[in-house]
């Protein structure tokens, strides 16, 4: 059989579940590839050709057989080519209908609808056979031509189609299959065992990859709704740590200005300004004093924190003189390591070194903090190393920079804790009775600082030995990094000192 239709094409995508419900066509139940392969082998097997059209009328798959070459011949004639068109529209129209005097064959498929034979005016035949499945009429198989058992040698219509090489015909009319009712009747019997079972195989097919899909569609459902609800709360913990950061800052500001007070009255009665103090009164003073100082420092670094979490935190860059800055920041913490016996050794470059661009004040707190860190945590008699670096290349930072380091024979942090003691109020010891005080801010801040500068911190650490805290900062910070933007400063007029 021969047709222009297209070939088919595939279904539009759609919902799982509707796909369940809805009527199954031939291409969602029939591979396009394979089942061309069963056809062509069928036409081979039955001599003759083989044509399955869907309910739509698009050819799913045609093999011609023998009878191609006849038809061709006809086909190069006005009126066999007319008389044969107005055949093959009848052999794709749905549903399939019986000619006057058509004769009833089997079914195809699981339905009891009837097959039709379709005779052509050059004396051969078509059967046209519904294809069905589950009640429902999916498309036809058309089988054809071949010649009917009882048939003359020539139909007297050939000789009447002008320009027909009648002799012609003959001969290519000879080669094609002759088949009788009977033999009709086993051809369709086999093809729609053949069907039946592809039909099967297909819908499994289909039903379990829809079903797979639809498990797949609810599955991204649930994602897309989890997804939209940790967005949600993401927004909600992001809006209560800036309430956080706003209460803390407004907070500190609050208790800055009358624990300022409360300092200054405390050293004008130590000074004696408002008359003279006993021995005990002036040693009540002076704890006023050193608590009051204490819970300042306090406020200023949760200030400092609020500060550095709103993003507020700029960076003044300048030139600074790296190893007065260190030495300035031993000189503050030098009272607190001699009060429990420490002692406190600074190592310096052979040569005075180089000046760097940094924030002076910044930089400076970092060192202070890691120095009155160390004094906190290490046992009297101990021991803390301040070491300097000279100027030269970091391969952690890629560029040419220096290192800090502060080393102590304290408590040291367990390896289970390293990556999280330079977080926000996080504590190593965080039992109802505390040894050591603080907020758990210090290190926080100095992280924060470091990585403004686009530096790096680390800590090696043993218990019972001992921790090592590492800053290593560049000589200029990059022009752009994790940090505040880097403004480089003017040049300096001062020559720099080696």
């Amino acid at each position: 059989m021969s047709s222009d239709n297209p070939g088919a094409a595939g279904n539009p995508p759609e919902h799982a579940g509707l796909a369940l419900q809805r009527k199954l066509s031939l291409v969602d139940l029939l591979d396009p590839l394979t089942f061309g392969d069963v056809v062509d082998s069928l036409g081979e097997l039955f001599h003759m050709g083989v044509g399955v059209i869907d309910e739509r009328g698009r050819t799913l798959a045609d093999t011609q057989g023998p009878g191609r070459d006849f038809c061709d011949l006809l086909d190069a004639t006005p009126r066999g080519r007319a008389r044969r068109g107005s055949l093959m529209e009848r052999l794709s129209e749905s549903p399939p209908g019986a000619p006057p005097g058509a004769q009833g064959l089997a079914p195809l498929g699981a339905s009891a609808s009837e097959s039709w034979t379709h005779p052509c005016f050059s004396g051969l035949r078509y059967v046209v056979a519904p294809i069905s499945w589950e009640g429902d009429v999916l498309g036809r198989i058309v089988f054809g031509p071949f010649v009917p058992e009882e048939a003359g040698d020539v139909s007297p219509a050939l000789e009447e189609v002008e320009g027909l090489d009648v002799a012609r015909a003959r001969e290519l009319l000879a080669r094609v299959r002759r088949l009788s009712e009977a033999e009709v009747s086993r051809v369709q019997t086999h093809m729609a065992q053949v069907l039946a079972a592809l039909l099967a195989a297909g819908q499994k097919s289909y039903l379990t990859g829809q079903l797979h899909l639809e498990a797949m569609l609810e599955t991204q459902r649930e994602l897309e709704s989890q997804n939209t609800q940790l967005l949600r709360l993401n927004q909600r913990l992001k809006e209560s740590d800036r309430s956080k950061s706003s209460f803390l800052s407004t907070v500190s500001h609050e208790l800055r200005t009358p624990l300022a007070s409360i300092i200054g009255y405390s050293e004008m009665l130590a000074e004696g300004l408002v008359g003279g103090l006993n021995p005990e009164q002036m040693q009540f003073v002076r704890t006023i004093m050193e608590k009051g100082n204490t819970l300042l420092k306090l406020i200023s670094s949760i200030l400092d924190m609020s500060q550095i979490e709103a993003g507020k935190v700029r960076l003044a860059f300048e030139w600074v003189d790296v190893q007065e800055l260190v030495e300035s920041a031993i000189t503050s913490v030098m009272p607190q390591a001699q009060r429990k016996g420490l002692t406190l050794q600074q190592r310096m470059p052979p040569v005075v070194q180089a000046r760097v661009v940094g924030d002076r004040e910044k930089l400076r707190q970092v060192v202070v903090n890691l120095l009155a860190n160390a004094v906190k945590f290490t046992p009297g008699q101990g021991r803390i190393d301040v070491r300097l670096s000279e100027l030269g290349p970091r391969p952690e930072l890629g560029v040419t920079g220096y290192s800090i380091e502060v080393e102590d024979t304290g408590v040291g942090i367990p390896e289970s804790q390293r990556d999280r003691i330079f977080q926000s109020f996080y504590q190593v010891d965080d039992s109802p009775t505390r040894e050591y005080g603080g907020a758990g801010l210090g290190l926080a801040i100095v992280k924060s600082y470091v990585e403004g500068h686009g530096g790096q911190v680390s800590v090696r650490s043993e218990v019972g030995q001992g921790s090592c805290f590492r800053v290593v900062l560049p000589k200029e910070p990059p022009l752009s990094g994790q940090g505040p933007a880097y403004i480089p400063p003017p040049i300096d007029t001062e020559p720099e000192r080696f």
